[in-house]
């Protein structure tokens, strides 16, 4: 596999291909905030299994669906709310690659029937290659679909669950190379299933069938697809195949409808019978045109977002049966493929409405093909991207009066265009609409609050962004920083609130809830002790609001009695290059431990990335330790852009607590070797000004740099701050020269923290003595430089506080206090800390080994033993006491000039 060819000609994307280009910040049209809502259940299971897809209810309730097979459900679409696990298929779903679990869908009827609908790639039976799976369509029942309180799950035995499509391996949809399988589920106004599928045929070149990287042998071999299908991409063509179309079945029986253009009678569960339209390469998203079609047998229009192969994204208008959208003959309104199989040539297809990715982005207005830009059609030019994405019609009255009745379309690199189509679906105009976001893989309309959601997915984990109209006041925005989050009760945490922000610049307050019932605290950097006798977990919420109300918030887990793993060594750990232009066989295997957790009862996860530049691809994933795989083939380009491979192992354990390794394999080129000097970074202000940056290659070509992300900007090697607090990270890399034969160098990253400005104080804590276990109760004393209060901790040790600063002893030990002034808006937090010991004067028992050395005289006192192999040097003046017992071991000496007496006696 080329990887260079595959990142520069071909749309790698579909789902999760394209994980994120993390840049700079989000930028949205005025009057509207882009706000974060929701991670996907908890921080463990984000990284290892993201979501790909929201939809929601009329309730308001809100649905995530993931690649791997499991669907989530949020009451109340309430950010502060846990998902509950509605659906877990993960055993039947193949999710490698670009596969998986990709389309999700209510019925209309879903509050009283329960039905709900999945789509996904399943494994071809009796089949072996990575590469080749099934399409299938299936049907469950819910319980408690429309509760008052009871949120529904899955009646996995209910009777009339029911597979659609895909019952065996010659009933599905074929994928000969686990990519281009469609993804969206979604019903028309009649009611029937509308089911978007892809291809199947291999992805960044021309696949006229029996392609070597596809899994075309088995498929034949297994009856996936017949002899007549084995034509790559010309499937999109073929009547007789479920791939590249709209199909349009009876969601009670999987079938053909009777009104749809190519229907057999005789032979309803044919792909002939169930298409609707044809002509797609992958159709990963679609949506459906609100009061369109009819109640009967026309399910309306369908705006389709058609990724392409390296030319052009489309977006294509499905407005009556049978229409043909021309792949693999056509890409875009005029680009023409050579193929072979000319049979399956289209002889008049239908161009989409709007093409872009090269050259300037392009629409149709009344027959005639416009650059977008121009007078007739206004909007941005170029039109940027690379993954078309079809997301919302908006005919809601939450946004301004422009807004209602366009369409919200987005790309997966990040950005979401607004367009306006008249009622013949002229395009007048293509705005952008936001940009610079993490990344764009579904988009969805809450109904009740009319706000537009989108679900960004990234290496960290899937995310949930609300878009919400605010023209007078921009809401504040939270973010919660902590030193430690797991660890023993009592764990004392310090939180800080310093990243928190308001885009209008006005002074925010906080109030944090620590979720074990104690008070909420309104300070900008708490302390926090949390205590528990079991292992559970409590969830930390940040609430933060301006003077106009406007509210933002963060939230995290803190884990009592239980750690992350500690990942010892792994198969990946000492390597560090592989050669280019060949698969590297591997076997991934790790050894963690834990102290809570069996090893046996680890789970492991290995995400293996595709990197380039400034962004990285998900090649597959695998969950199992001990597995023999091979790291795919790269190819070197130097001078044109930096490949490598990049592996995240990710150890979980049975509480849910991870801990990520990463490794980035490099590709060892023909060529010199070379290495990159790259400065840290100090941290800055807000407000600091523009600067550059400064690494250096051992090579002396010059240096490529790259924002991955953070709060700033980067044109060139002058890195501008936006002004908003939060840590940057810049990558640079040297490509390497084919004039100097140089390799690329390994990259080398730098991160640093911005922060506005903000008054820095100091916690002075008066020095503590060693104590005895008999002394008494004393108070902590500390001062803050700003003058303000002062709240004590007991961070760890044998002791006890009361009436805020008097703290009692109990038992020998090593005891920490902390003194702490958790700020205000205008002045930081601060701390300090003391450690002293607690000795007992008389304990039951001593052994004693340490030197005694010349000094005042000493007694040293047990209540019932001593055992003493201990040296007392001349001029030591020792006295040892034991009611019962004096034992000198060997080891034991009172050199001469030393003064020793044992006494059998009770303590003092």
């Amino acid at each position: 596999m080329r990887l260079n060819f595959i990142l520069k000609k071909t749309a790698f994307f579909i789902v999760i291909m394209l994980i994120s280009v993390l840049n700079s910040t989000a930028q949205i049209q005025a009057g509207f905030v882009n706000e974060y809502f929701k991670g996907i259940w908890n921080p463990a299971e984000m990284r290892v299994e993201p979501a790909v897809g929201i939809i929601f209810d009329a309730r308001g309730r809100l649905f995530a669906w993931t690649k791997e097979g499991r669907v989530y459900v949020l009451p109340n679409n309430n950010s502060s709310s846990s998902w509950s696990l509605m659906l877990d298929i993960r055993s039947e779903v193949k999710s490698a690659f670009d596969g998986g679990m990709l389309g999700f869908v209510l019925d209309p009827d879903f509050f009283t029937n329960g039905f709900f609908y999945v789509y996904y790639s399943t494994y071809v039976s009796g089949g072996s290659s990575q590469d080749a799976a099934v399409g299938r369509v299936k049907r469950f029942k819910a319980n408690n679909p429309n509760h008052a309180t009871l949120l529904p799950t899955t009646d996995y035995s209910d009777p009339l669950n029911k597979t659609l499509i895909g019952e065996s391996n010659s009933t599905g949809i074929p994928i000969t190379k686990l990519s281009h399988m469609g993804g969206t589920l979604v019903f028309g106004t009649d009611n029937s299933l509308i089911v978007s599928t892809g291809d199947g045929a291999y992805y960044s070149n021309f696949d006229d069938g029996s392609h070597i990287e596809t899994a075309y042998q088995e498929c034949l071999n297994r009856g996936v697809m017949t002899n007549a299908e084995n034509i790559g991409a010309n499937r999109s063509q073929l009547l007789n195949s479920h791939c590249g179309k709209l199909l349009r079945i009876d969601p009670n029986t999987g079938d053909g409808l009777p009104s749809n253009p190519y229907y057999n009678a005789a032979s309803p569960r044919t792909a002939q019978s169930r298409v609707w339209a044809r002509g797609f390469r992958n159709p990963f998203r679609i949506m459906h045109i609100p009061l369109t079609g009819n109640h009967t047998d026309d399910p309306g229009d369908f705006l389709v977002g058609d990724v392409g192969q390296g030319d052009k994204e489309e977006y294509n208008m499905v407005v009556e049966s049978g229409q043909n959208f021309g792949w693999p003959f056509k890409e875009g309104m005029s680009i023409s493929h050579n193929r072979p199989l000319t049979q399956y040539a289209p002889a008049n297809p239908i161009k989409p409405i709007i093409d872009y990715r090269t050259g300037t982005g392009r629409a149709i207005k009344n027959d005639t093909i416009f650059n977008i830009g121009s007078v007739q059609v206004p909007g941005i030019n170029p039109m940027e991207g690379n993954s078309a994405v079809a997301g919302v019609y908006y005919d809601k009255d939450t946004y301004p009066p422009a807004y209602k009745n366009t369409s919200f379309v987005g790309d997966a690199s990040g950005i979401i265009y607004n367009v306006k189509l008249d009622a013949n679906y002229n395009v007048q105009y293509v705005n952008r609409f936001a940009y610079n976001l993490s990344s764009l893989t579904s988009m969805a309309i809450d109904p009740i609050s009319g706000n537009i959601y989108y679900l960004a997915y990234g290496s960290g984990g899937s995310s949930i962004y609300r878009i919400r109209y605010s023209p007078s006041n921009q809401p504040p925005i939270a973010k919660i920083k902590a030193d430690i989050t797991a660890g023993s009760s009592p764990l004392t945490t310090a939180f800080s609130a310093l990243d928190s922000y308001d885009p209008d610049n006005q002074t925010i307050t906080y109030q944090w809830n620590f979720g074990d019932g104690s008070p909420v605290e309104t300070t900008l950097a708490p302390h926090h002790v949390f205590t528990n006798a079991g292992q559970t977990s409590y969830k930390v919420k940040l609430t933060v609001t301006d003077p106009n109300g406007e509210k933002g918030y963060d939230s995290l887990y803190v884990s009592l009695n239980n750690t992350p793993p500690v990942i010892d060594s792994s198969s990946i750990h000492a390597l560090n290059s592989i050669a280019a232009n060949a698969a590297y066989p591997i076997t991934l295997s790790a050894f963690a431990s834990d102290d809570h957790t069996d090893s046996a009862q680890l789970t492991y996860a290995w995400k293996i990335m595709l990197a380039h530049n400034d962004h990285e691809h998900l090649y597959t994933t695998y969950t199992n330790n001990n597995q023999s795989i091979s790291l795919p083939s790269l190819e070197c380009e130097k001078g044109v852009a930096t490949y490598w491979i990049r592996i995240y192992l990710i150890v979980t354990d049975q509480q849910g607590l991870s801990t990520t390794y990463t490794k980035d394999i490099n590709l060892n080129c023909v060529g010199i070797q070379q290495s990159i000097t790259f400065p840290a970074i100090p941290d800055k202000l807000t407000t600091a000004p523009a600067f550059t940056l400064n690494a250096t290659a051992s090579s002396t070509l010059p240096i490529s740099y790259y924002l991955v992300s953070g709060p700033a900007t980067l044109g060139g090697s002058t890195v501008t701050l936006t002004g908003k607090p939060g840590q940057v990270k810049i990558r640079a890399t040297q490509h390497g020269s084919t004039l100097t034969n140089y390799n690329q160098a390994p990259i080398v990253e730098r991160t640093f923290n911005v922060t506005r400005s903000i008054t820095q104080q100091t916690v002075t804590l008066d020095s503590v003595p060693p104590k005895l276990i008999t002394s008494p109760a004393f108070t902590l004393n500390a001062t803050a430089s700003s003058g303000l209060a002062i709240k004590y901790f007991v961070v760890s040790g044998p002791a006890t506080l009361s009436s805020g600063n008097l703290l009692t002893l109990g038992q020998e030990g090593t005891v920490r206090v902390r003194a702490v002034q958790a700020g205000t808006y205008t002045t930081n937090g601060a701390f300090a800390e003391r450690v002293f010991t607690v000795t007992d004067p008389c304990p039951p028992a001593r052994t004693l080994t340490q030197t005694l050395v010349n000094g005042e005289p000493m007694t040293i006192q047990a209540g019932q033993t001593i055992q003493a192999a201990n040296l007392i040097q001349s001029g030591a003046n020792v006295v040892y006491q034991a009611g019962a017992a004096i034992e000198l071991n060997p080891g034991f000496q009172a050199e001469s000039g030393s003064v020793f007496k044992a006494q059998i006696q009770g303590c003092n």
